[in-house]
């Protein structure tokens, strides 16, 4: 309601959910956009400006299989503060993917 973050009770409700989904597509790598997707995947309360950038992981508490995540904006942080430096952020955080993704 009213675009907030999800509270953590409606988090641990889709957990199961989410990991079930990743184990079925086992993608390379995961995008995380924005704070509330970086911080149940990666389980840390740092925000998102700190997170975004840099390579973290989600393990798989099934399987153990890890896969590589990179935290980023969401998009509609994108739209309100459409600057060049969100935008140069962005593409330097895709550019990242790509080259993990070869």
């Amino acid at each position: 309601p009213e675009n907030r973050a999800p509270l953590p009770d409606e988090v641990a409700m889709s957990a199961p959910w989410l990991a079930a989904q990743l184990r079925l597509i086992q993608p390379k790598v995961i995008v995380a956009l924005g704070g509330a997707a970086a911080k149940f995947l990666l389980e840390t309360t740092t925000g998102i400006t700190r997170l975004r950038g840099q390579f973290a992981s989600w393990t798989d508490p099934e399987t153990g299989r890890v896969i590589p995540v990179m935290p980023t904006f969401h998009p509609a942080y994108l739209l309100r503060n459409y600057t060049p430096q969100t935008r140069r952020e962005m593409w330097e955080d895709m550019q990242q993917v790509i080259g993990l993704l070869g």
